[in-house]
């Protein structure tokens, strides 16, 4: 993996690092408010008194929140599986390494280099108008959205593990007489979980744009579970600024808070 050891395009390391304790508080600050967005959206139901908020006539505010539970819980699961394809993506390029050689490694990892730079987003609404009927179907939205945050996840856990073979505690621990399942046992894997984790974080905020993304161009969730970028695109269709604020201001909070997560847990990582 020595091949690929920088970080992906999309996610340059600085010139000059945000101090530890910046970055901690910045993530602190993005998990403080996305944690009271979901608590907030899953409360919504009681500011409507036990009645179905009706999109025309509601409390633009109630109905944001509500909209919220479904732009919230379906970018968790896309974050999830994201990360989850992005993790055996690299694992799987450093696996080609080990049985085929450094060539495979390079052409499998490269391909994800080069995937991230691109527009994958456009892939969810893309997929919402060909599949037509299919796209109030979450399962293979889901998939979809979580295969535009996979390359950036894989390009960056690569990079991560990586560094991490290269460590100068690997080699003493091998110097000391351990065996490699020692190794792989009592150093390799607790030292990747954090820098795994961190890749996968990347997803979050890939997967909620996304979807808001493909929801505002009403070829995203439907309209059963609610989005705020759907709610945003009817405001915006409509010309209506009572409806349009809520949705957008509370996108745009949820946003930051899953970049600001994100990047703490990437910063985190590199920590010494």
């Amino acid at each position: 993996m020595a091949e690929f050891d920088q970080s992906p395009p999309s996610h340059p390391v600085p010139s000059h690092p945000v101090p530890p304790r910046a970055g901690f508080a910045r993530g602190l600050s993005g998990a403080a408010v996305l944690v009271a967005l979901a608590l907030a959206s899953a409360a919504a139901p009681l500011m409507a008194d036990g009645a179905a908020i009706q999109r025309l006539d509601a409390d633009p505010v109630a109905a944001a929140l509500l909209d919220g539970r479904g732009s919230l819980s379906f970018a968790l699961l896309a974050a999830v599986l994201g990360g989850a394809l992005g993790i055996g993506w690299a694992l799987l390029a450093g696996l080609l390494g080990k049985l085929s050689g450094a060539r495979a490694e390079r052409r499998t990892i490269a391909a994800a280099h080069r995937l991230t730079g691109l527009p994958l987003a456009l892939l969810v609404p893309l997929a919402g108008g060909l599949a037509g009927g299919l796209v109030g179907e979450v399962g293979p939205l889901a998939v979809v959205t979580a295969l535009t945050a996979a390359p950036a996840v894989a390009a960056l856990a690569h990079a991560e593990l990586s560094a991490l073979l290269r460590a100068e505690f690997l080699t003493a621990a091998r110097a000391a007489g351990l065996s490699e399942g020692e190794v792989l046992r009592r150093h390799l894997i607790p030292n990747a979980a954090r820098p795994l984790l961190a890749a996968g974080a990347l997803a979050l905020p890939r997967v909620l744009a996304a979807e808001s993304a493909a929801s505002l161009l009403g070829l995203g969730l439907p309209p059963s579970l609610g989005s705020w970028g759907a709610s945003v695109g009817l405001a915006a269709r409509l010309g209506d600024p009572v409806a349009f604020v809520p949705p957008a201001l509370l996108l745009a909070l949820a946003l930051w808070a899953a970049c600001a997560i994100a990047d703490a847990a990437v910063a985190g990582s590199r920590r010494p």
